[in-house]
């Protein structure tokens, strides 16, 4: 990855703190339906927001790609079948792309799933165990349709 796309993702890193700054209870207000679920959704913002300063703070191609955030391109194994997803934001979303929102619950079980790492992932239909083969941040994570900074 060039300079530029570095330092373009490392703004993008920085546009998705202010988002989670700006938009921390609206999320929490309507897509977290009970206070179980509330609770739920604070503690990944919190974790979420964390693993975004200590990525930013010590800022390295390889740390950008060390766990799947909101930009990342995942790769997946799940009972043989390989696929691969980025999770995006909402408004990003395109399943036939599968550019998956990180409130979706696939794409919210997977963030900040490190590469080799299997995650037991539960579906309307049941559980699978995925195993995440590679984390590739790929510059999609615009938390708005228009960069506001």
């Amino acid at each position: 990855m060039n300079h530029s796309l570095l330092q373009s993702a490392r703004l993008q890193l920085i546009r998705q703190l202010v988002y989670f700054d700006e938009e921390r209870f609206h999320i929490l207000d309507n897509y977290f339906a009970n206070e179980r679920m509330k609770k739920k959704g604070e503690q990944f913002v919190e974790e979420y927001t964390r693993t975004l300063e200590d990525i930013i703070a010590n800022f390295e191609e390889d740390k950008l790609h060390s766990v799947a955030l909101i930009g990342s391109e995942i790769q997946t194994v799940d009972e043989g079948f390989e696929d691969c997803y980025t999770i995006v934001f909402p408004h990003q979303a395109d399943p036939e792309r599968n550019q998956i929102s990180f409130l979706a619950p696939f794409g919210f079980q997977l963030l900040m799933a490190a590469q080799d790492e299997s995650r037991s992932i539960e579906t309307p239909i049941g559980s699978s165990n995925v195993q995440v083969r590679q984390v590739k941040y790929v510059n999609m994570g615009e938390p708005y349709d228009k960069p506001r900074m």
